[in-house]
């Protein structure tokens, strides 16, 4: 299991991420939606509800629901058996019928990646439940994620610039700050968001869920080989000829030889 947390301010392109690799086959959980939940729950923002939270239940809350999520969603794939079975074909060098080809499982390893950490309490929770938990940070100057947030007009979004600031001056006593500053990969979102989607997908397909692929070397190194063979291999019909003997050809100079002498 591989799980990755994305942080960032409001507005600085979590949620393209968590789209991306939705499509690559990705799990998203978000801590925004456990926040808004909990929000249509008590009739208030989303602001009020993360507030409330984590006086009612203390800091981990949000994580541990998020903890137990993952668990959750784990559990359901093991039990309703998603694993394929794949057949590789092998050498059958003693005719036998059973090593012609062997049976292989091809296990997709469960990937997650938790959408909207805020504090360093949150970071802790998920490095004790998961191994080799990383954090992907985006930056995004504020006058860039204002026009974004002015242009989303999510339910807690806001178009007064001094409600986006004091928003952010909230996320920041959360400790957002130091998440991001502890970050194990930084993504800067601040020019078109085509060239943020690729770098987007070059850490998907290289970090997040790397792909098979294989290496130069060893391809032109057995495209070599059939090529040009080498030994027996390239004289393969000349081979299966029987040796020639050349015993009798030496008798015949060995007599020839004698009847000289004398």
């Amino acid at each position: 299991m591989k799980v990755y947390g994305v942080t960032g301010l409001p507005g600085s392109g979590k949620s393209i991420i968590s789209r991306l690799a939705k499509n690559e086959g990705v799990h998203i959980v978000s801590m925004g939606d456990v926040v808004r939940k909990e929000a249509e729950k008590q009739n208030c923002t989303s602001a009020a509800a993360a507030v409330n939270l984590r006086k009612k239940y203390g800091n981990n809350v949000i994580a541990e629901r998020c903890v137990d999520e993952i668990i959750k969603i784990s559990r359901n794939r093991i039990n309703n058996h998603t694993t394929t079975t794949k057949i590789y074909k092998g050498n059958n060098k003693n005719n036998n019928p059973k090593s012609s080809h062997r049976k292989f499982k091809k296990v997709e390893q469960d990937v997650y990646i938790i959408e909207g950490i805020r504090s360093p309490f949150e970071v802790n929770i998920f490095k004790k439940n998961f191994r080799n938990f990383k954090i992907i940070a985006i930056h995004s100057n504020p006058e860039v994620r204002y026009n974004r947030l002015k242009r989303r007009k999510r339910a807690d979004d806001s178009s007064d610039y001094k409600t986006f600031l004091e928003r952010d001056r909230r996320e920041l006593k959360f400790g957002i700050g130091n998440v991001v500053a502890l970050a194990d990969f930084m993504l800067i979102n601040e020019g078109p968001i085509p060239i943020f989607k690729n770098n987007v997908r070059a850490l998907i397909a290289n970090e997040i869920k790397p792909t098979a692929k294989y290496s130069s070397k060893n391809y032109n190194k057995n495209k070599q080989n059939r090529k040009h063979g080498k030994g027996q291999k390239q004289f393969k019909k000349y081979n299966n000829k029987r040796p020639r003997n050349n015993n009798h050809k030496n008798r015949q100079q060995q007599k020839n030889r004698n009847k000289r002498r004398y």
